[in-house]
C-alpha cells in the first residue's frame, strides 16, 4: 500500500527477518539490505543482501527493540505511522461513499468488523487480494492464507474449506473475485454436505481485474477480461447454502446483520455474500510518484488525476513537518 511503498523508498535500511518474500526483488536496490533467516537456502534467494546471516528473526527483532534509536529514526517512525493512519482514514472515506455503487473498501471493512480475533481469512488472487491485505486486521490470533507464489485463481474457496475442517473452532472467511469464484463455486456443495459454516464473500465487478489493470497500464486493447456476471446468492441457495446480496452500504449492513443472526443461532450452513461492485481500477501501489521532490510535480499531478486522489501528504512531507 502507499505507506509501505513510501517507507521502502525513503528508508536507509531494509531488514528481511524470517521471510522469503517473493516480491523482494522489486524493492529499491539503492538501500542497505539485511537478511536474517533460519533457512540458509532462503538467503539471497529473492534479492542480493548487503549483510546476511542465519539466525532466528524473532530473536533478532527482540534484540533490536532493546536498543534505543536516534532522533532521525524516531522521526521516520512517527511520520510513517501518521502516513499509515492517513491512508486508513482515506480508505474509510472510500468505504463511506456508495454514490457510485458499493465500494470494495466497504465490504472489506465490514468483514474486519465482524470477524473474530481468531478468524482465518482465505484470499483469492486478483484485485480482491489487494483490497483484503489493505484493510483486514491480522491482529491477535488471526491468520490468512493465499497463493503468492503461483497466483492460483480459485484458491480461496477450497483453502477456506480446508481451513474450517482443520480448525472447526475458528470462523473462516473466503474472499474472492467473481473470476476466481466462477472456477470453484461447486465447492459450496461440499461445504453444504459437510456442514462447514464458511462465509464466502464474492467481490463481483464483472472483470478479471488484475489482467485488465495490466492491459490498461500497458495501453493495450481490453480483450478477454470482461465477465458476464451472475446471481451468486441465488446459486448458493440452489446448492442448499445461504445466499445474500449487497449492492450498497445499506444492503451490505443488512447482509452482515443476517450473517451474525445465522451464526448466533448456530446455523451450520455455509454463506455466500454476493457483493456487486462497479469496476474501478484500483490504485497501483507498485510505483507511486507522489513525492514531488523525487519525481517532479508533473508526475505527482498526473498520478493524482489518474486515480482521482486528494492532495494528501506523503511520507516525505510528514518527515519535513517533523524536521
Amino acid at each position: 500500500d502507499k505507506p509501505a511503498f513510501e517507507a521502502s523508498q525513503l528508508a536507509d535500511l531494509i531488514l528481511f527477518a524470517g521471510t522469503n518474500y517473493p516480491f523482494g526483488r522489486f524493492m529499491p536496490h539503492d538501500k542497505t539490505i539485511i537478511q536474517v533467516n533460519t533457512n540458509p537456502s532462503d538467503i539471497g534467494n529473492q534479492l542480493e543482501a548487503s549483510i546476511a546471516f542465519v539466525a532466528d528473526g524473532a530473536q533478532v527483532l527482540d534484540e533490536l527493540a532493546k536498543r534505543s534509536g536516534n532522533d532521525k529514526a524516531r522521526a521516520f517512525e512517527k511520520a510513517a505511522r501518521l502516513n499509515r493512519h492517513n491512508w486508513l482514514m482515506w480508505l474509510d472515506k472510500l468505504a463511506d461513499d456508495d454514490s457510485h455503487g458499493l465500494a470494495a473498501e466497504s465490504v472489506i471493512r465490514e468483514i474486519a468488523r465482524n470477524a473474530s480475533d481468531r478468524a482465518i481469512f482465505s484470499l483469492d488472487v486478483g484485485n480482491n487480494t489487494a483490497w483484503s491485505l489493505r484493510q483486514l486486521p491480522f491482529e491477535g490470533d488471526q491468520h490468512f492464507t493465499m497463493s503468492p507464489w503461483y497466483g492460483t485463481m480459485g484458491y480461496a474457496v477450497p483453502a477456506g474449506l480446508s481451513a474450517t475442517v482443520s480448525h472447526p473452532d475458528r470462523d473462516v472467511w473466503t474472499i474472492s473475485g467473481d473470476g476466481g469464484f466462477a472456477m470453484v463455486n461447486q465447492e459450496i456443495l461440499t461445504e453444504v454436505r459437510y456442514k462447514l459454516p464458511v462465509v464466502n464473500v464474492v467481490l463481483e465487478n464483472k472483470a478479471f481485474g488484475f489482467i485488465r489493470h495490466e492491459q490498461i497500464k500497458g495501453k493495450l486493447g481490453l480483450y478477454g477480461t470482461d465477465l458476464e456476471g451472475a446471481d451468486w446468492a441465488g446459486m448458493a441457495r440452489s446448492f442448499g447454502a445461504i445466499g445474500l446480496t449487497a449492492t450498497d452500504n445499506a444492503s451490505l449492513k443488512s447482509a452482515f446483520a443476517k450473517i451474525r443472526e445465522y451464526r448466533d443461532a448456530g446455523d451450520m450452513r455455509p454463506i455466500v455474500l454476493d457483493a456487486k461492485l462497479p469496476y474501478i481500477d484500483p490504485i497501483d501501489t507498485s510505483f507511486i510518484p507522489l513525492d514531488e521532490k523525487k519525481f517532479g510535480a508533473g508526475a505527482a499531478d498526473g498520478f493524482r488525476k489518474l486515480y482521482n486522489l486528494d492532495d494528501e501528504p506523503t511520507l516525505a512531507d510528514l518527515m519535513d513537518d517533523e524536521a
